[in-house]
């Protein structure tokens, strides 16, 4: 489509001399759109998986372990044009 990009990328890391089948993920989604002449969006995701992470569960216990942590952005940009104003 014209008015929209969308990229992504995904890095796979692992340590090699520790545990190399834990695989570590990091994924970004970018989708940017222009609405018209004045006004874009974007939104903008971001998903993480570290198995060296320690993230504590919410039931009040010291229970956890690793997880996958996922960041969304969204965003609204207006732009204008002042050129040819008789501004010097």
């Amino acid at each position: 489509m014209e008015n929209i990009q969308f990229n992504t990328k995904l890095e796979l890391f692992s340590n090699y001399l520790n545990n190399p089948q834990n695989i570590d993920i990091n994924w970004e989604v970018v989708i940017a759109l222009k609405v018209n002449k004045y006004i874009s969006a974007m939104l903008s995701t971001q998903l993480l998986y570290d198995n060296d992470v320690f993230i504590p569960k919410n039931d009040g216990t010291l229970n956890g372990g690793a997880g996958t942590q996922f960041k969304e952005s969204f965003g609204i940009g207006f732009s204008y044009n002042f050129q040819g104003y008789g501004v010097r």
